[in-house]
């Protein structure tokens, strides 16, 4: 088996195991369905291109070890860029939990404002 091959290979299990994690993020909620859809999208375009390009002649121009150092680097670029997507929708999560519960909060107030109003007969203040 050539080196092109192997790399070929290495690819297209990159993104079948890209894939996979972004679907198990979506199952989990760990994501929000937008990153999910754009993590899901760069996945097969990974899966397509090594399944369409073929590297055949780049063991001219690279040595062995610099190809799995540039390897390296593109799994730690995308384990990067995925786990700060990843807390991105974490973050959008409770921002959004947390505008649900000041909600609830300020519908609560208004109510206990509006008793003591009964209660008293003074007016409320606005705030």
């Amino acid at each position: 088996m050539s080196q092109g091959n192997v790399l070929q290979i290495i690819i297209i299990i990159t993104g079948i195991f890209l894939l996979c994690v972004t679907t198990t993020s979506l199952a989990r909620r760990k994501m929000t369905e937008s990153f999910c859809i754009t993590w899901g999208l760069i996945s097969v375009m990974i899966i397509l291109a090594g399944i369409l390009l073929r590297p055949v002649g780049w063991s001219k121009y690279v040595s062995t070890l610099g190809m799995m150092l540039v390897l390296i680097v593109i799994f730690c670029v995308i384990y990067v860029a995925y786990f700060l997507s990843s807390k991105v929708s974490e973050l959008s999560r409770k921002n959004q939990e947390l505008a649900i519960q000041v909600s609830l909060l300020n519908q609560e107030n208004e109510r206990i404002l509006e008793r003591i109003e009964e209660l008293t007969g003074v007016e409320k203040r606005k705030i």
